[in-house]
């Protein structure tokens, strides 16, 4: 029993820890330290560790020359490279769920696009963001395409990471919900082609909207 109690509360430390993250609460190159995130985090120094050496594996956390940490700054090589990978693999994603989708799921993906528009009608920007990746990962789920699923997993936090920090301080742009409507149409009519291409040209145009607003912003 203590040692489950030591793995969740180490499992439970990086989770949090992480999703601070990647919701901008801990804000890109932000100098961080041990003392401050136990406090902040309600934690003991031990799964504190370990939590941040998890993060410094996966280039959340950045370890200075020095010794200190911050909180891995945005890159746009890192974005265009996420987006790029994503639009290929969703893309194949797309046109497997245009095949195997049932009446079922076209009504599910369906609800989940009346909740992403009504968010982005009424500005909750980051509602709007966590509906599009239900959307996206329901896609993945209904595709059978589990080793594009796994790799597209290892991505999904850095890609949620710059989606968030865009909606937090700038704005998608207003056809982004039409983007991913002509998504469904497509893989409700079995369009296995037309699917594919939606997919590529929304997954692109979100890069290139995530490009401009960085810029913007002036973090990157």
């Amino acid at each position: 029993m203590e040692m489950n109690s030591r793995r969740l509360s180490k499992d439970n430390t990086y989770s949090i820890l992480k999703q601070k993250i990647i919701d901008s609460e801990l804000e890109p190159d932000q100098a961080v330290n041990e003392e401050g995130l136990a406090a902040l985090l309600g934690v003991s120094r031990t799964p504190l560790r370990e939590a941040i050496q998890r993060l410094e594996q996966e280039d959340f956390l950045i370890r200075q020359p020095n010794g200190r940490l911050r909180v891995a700054p945005l890159s746009l090589t890192e974005v265009e490279e996420v987006f790029q990978i994503r639009s290929m693999l969703e893309g194949h994603i797309a046109r497997s769920a245009a095949r195997n989708a049932t009446p079922g799921d076209i009504q599910r993906l369906t609800q989940i696009l009346d909740r992403l528009k009504y968010s982005f009608q009424t500005g909750e920007r980051q509602d709007f963001v966590s509906y599009g990746f239900e959307f996206h990962d329901y896609l993945s789920d209904i595709s059978g395409l589990k080793t594009f699923g796994k790799v597209l997993g290892q991505l999904r936090d850095r890609s949620l990471r710059y989606c968030r920090y865009v909606s937090l301080h700038g704005d998608w742009n207003t056809q982004a919900d039409e983007e991913h409507l002509k998504i469904l149409r497509r893989i409700a009519a079995g369009d296995e082609d037309g699917a594919e291409q939606a997919m590529r040209e929304h997954i692109l145009t979100s890069l290139a909207t995530a490009l401009e607003q960085i810029r913007h912003i002036g973090q990157a």
